[in-house]
């Protein structure tokens, strides 16, 4: 499983990013630290940023002897600092989130678990992840959202995105399997690709400002986006574990009500993950 887990982080971060693929206006990933480097080797900088209304923070992959751990770093305002190495709870993506073990160096258990969902930070923004640890005796709840390199991923603005998925999922019925991207056009418009229940790839794209649809087409291999299908999105649903060559991670609601699930190549047996940045 270990092995599965370096794998999906290799894949996912070769394609972690498609041209603008957050709404028009949004930001990019970037981080805000710069802490000292670590003795284990990180896996391609892949983790996320991590903030809370007196902490911020940074989660990174790291391969330590070929096994993949991950090393938290946080900072408090008022000068504390907790450094500790974590171990990737298995099985992976148990229950549908991320959850991470170990200590820090002053011996206490630490224990972090990552949501996907709607997480709105305090100055206002609207994160994908629910941050929630304990450190020792005491706790920290946060938002968060995956970095992994210089561009984003288009996950990062699901929620943002949200309402036009479900205008173009509507097209589509009973019929569409899962959403494999979505993506600013030329002009500020958003485009939503669909795979249907017999595999072909859609393209659905809005007009007035993403009220209302102004066309769908079928797409063949050779439109491949980068980035498209890391990750899937199902709407409304978490499938089973494996389902369709797929591990799925709940997307939820702070009141816990379901989303969907993104859901993350687990065989890389399609060729988009391969694509080189600019295809597309």
């Amino acid at each position: 499983m270990r092995t599965l887990f370096l794998v999906l982080i290799g894949t996912s971060l070769a394609a972690c990013a498609t041209t603008d693929s957050g709404p028009a206006g949004s930001p990019l990933a970037s981080s805000a630290f710069n802490y000292a480097p670590s003795d284990r080797a990180p896996v391609n900088t892949a983790g996320y940023d991590l903030h809370g209304s007196d902490w911020a923070g940074r989660l990174a992959y790291i391969d330590d002897e070929g096994e993949a751990r991950a090393l938290l770093q946080m900072t408090y305002e008022d000068g504390r600092a907790i450094t500790a190495y974590l171990d990737i709870a298995m099985p992976y993506l148990d229950g549908g989130l991320r959850q991470f073990n170990g200590e820090d160096g002053e011996g206490r258990l630490v224990h972090l678990e990552l949501q996907a969902g709607p997480c709105r930070t305090m100055s206002g923004d609207t994160l994908i992840y629910f941050a929630d640890m304990s450190i020792g005796q005491r706790t920290a709840s946060g938002c968060g959202r995956e970095v992994g390199g210089e561009l984003d991923r288009w996950s990062n603005y699901l929620i943002d995105y949200l309402p036009i998925l479900d205008l173009c999922l509507a097209e589509f019925r009973d019929r569409a399997q899962h959403v494999s991207i979505a993506y600013t056009m030329s002009g500020g418009e958003t485009g939503v690709r669909i795979v249907d229940v017999d595999t072909r790839t859609w393209e659905c794209a809005t007009r007035e400002q993403g009220t209302a649809i102004n066309s769908v087409r079928p797409l063949d291999a050779a439109d491949a986006m980068y980035g498209e299908g890391d990750p899937i999105f199902v709407r409304g649903e978490m499938p089973t574990f494996g389902e369709g060559c797929y591990v799925y991670e709940a997307v939820r609601e702070d009141d816990r009500t379901l989303i969907g699930a993104f859901g993350f190549d687990a065989c890389n047996a399609g060729p988009i993950a391969a694509l080189d940045p600019g295809v597309g």
